[in-house]
């Protein structure tokens, strides 16, 4: 049962303190120089207005690329000898609810079938993305997916500001969506064409359909 690469980057998350489930949202794989890292909000792994500090992520990862319903469970220690294991923006760190939690490769290739984002999956700088693109939110709103195959729903939105510029000089950007609490960390990425305009006006062709990584939900 093939099943497209996109939705085996992502993963649910479910977040424990000391063996207690108390949250759920989502995360995805993202590949950079050769280095492994899951990405989601940093409000997942620790929020201090809350009082919300999980000590442990655990991932129902596919473990058969030809049966995605077999799947097995890989665990995430968001602490090593009382440090976190997670890293945070190097420049508004707390201010922007993203972590990028490094992961060993040896423990997931060969054993889990993922297929990491990565630079190719981002915006090419002469691609346009108008207001009121397009664009999907891929996730587990409300830990809903389809629980026999273990696969994520996704959802329907629009940008609805000026992309790429910072809204009100805070890194990110605006989208309109019924979201729900669950699709903390999901990917948001432009919808699937075959057909890319390019800011000088100009139309490129694809042979197959691409899709671009616009960024992370956060709410």
């Amino acid at each position: 049962m093939p099943i497209s690469d996109l939705v085996t980057s992502v993963a649910q998350v479910r977040a424990f303190d000391s063996g207690s489930e108390i949250c759920k949202a989502t995360g995805f794989w993202y590949e950079l120089e050769d280095k492994l890292f899951f990405i989601t909000n940093r409000h997942v792994v620790v929020d201090e207005s809350e009082n919300h500090s999980p000590d442990e992520l655990r991932l129902l990862l596919h473990t058969d690329s030809g049966d995605v319903r077999r799947n097995n469970d890989y665990l995430i220690p968001l602490y090593s000898n009382g440090k976190p294991s997670w890293r945070e923006h190097p420049v508004h760190g707390p201010d922007v609810d993203v972590v990028a939690i490094p992961v060993d490769k040896s423990e997931v290739e060969g054993i889990f079938f993922i297929k990491p984002l990565g630079p190719a999956n981002h915006i090419p700088k002469d691609v346009e993305v108008p207001i009121g693109a397009d664009v999907q939110v891929i996730g587990y709103p409300l830990g809903f997916h389809d629980e026999v195959h273990n696969l994520p729903i996704i959802r329907n939105a629009t940008i609805a500001s000026v992309y790429p510029v910072p809204f009100g000089g805070k890194p990110y950007i605006l989208v309109d969506a019924r979201l729900h609490s669950g699709t903390s960390g999901s990917p948001v990425m432009t919808k699937p064409t075959t057909n890319v305009t390019h800011s000088d006006g100009s139309v490129s062709m694809h042979n197959v359909a691409v899709s671009f990584f616009v960024g992370i939900h956060s709410a």
